[in-house]
């Protein structure tokens, strides 16, 4: 029977995993949906200008590569749901690297340049970082040792 810092953990581990799918597949499938629901107002003829541009293009085009990275990462979340212990690795990956370098690289351009969506962003993904170290830390008594 697992406890409930356990379960705490697992919680977690799924709610990131549902934010990393939605925002992968939202971009990928959609970057003007996901503009539009962050109410960044994008011209009609957007891309056009960005498919044609020899700097925006393959930076969009990676972007959307990513967000498709993102989702993958976002299902690939599933593991801990089935043991936490023993996918901890994954967990600090994607639940602590990846949130504390986007967090830090949002935050510190959003401020810098007065972007909210940037902003509010990077304090999702700090919140994601904040509830997985503090799982972890829960936990970090249930993991076995070696010869257990």
């Amino acid at each position: 029977m697992r406890s409930k810092k356990t379960n705490f953990l697992q919680a977690v581990m799924m709610i990131t995993g549902i934010l990393y799918v939605l925002f992968g597949l939202v971009f990928y499938v959609s970057p003007f949906f996901f503009s539009s629901v962050f109410g960044v107002a994008v011209p009609e003829d957007w891309f056009t200008q960005i498919k044609y541009d020899a700097v925006v293009a393959p930076l969009y085009f990676i972007a959307r590569g990513l967000s498709a990275l993102l989702c993958a990462i976002g299902a690939a979340m599933v593991l801990p749901l089935f043991d936490p212990i023993r996918y901890r690795g994954l967990i600090y990956f994607t639940g602590i690297i990846f949130p504390a370098m986007s967090a830090l690289l949002l935050l510190r351009n959003g401020f810098l340049y007065k972007h909210a969506i940037l902003i509010m962003l990077g304090c999702m993904f700090g919140a994601l970082l904040a509830a997985t170290a503090a799982g972890l830390m829960l936990t970090k008594n249930e993991v076995p040792t070696v010869g257990e």
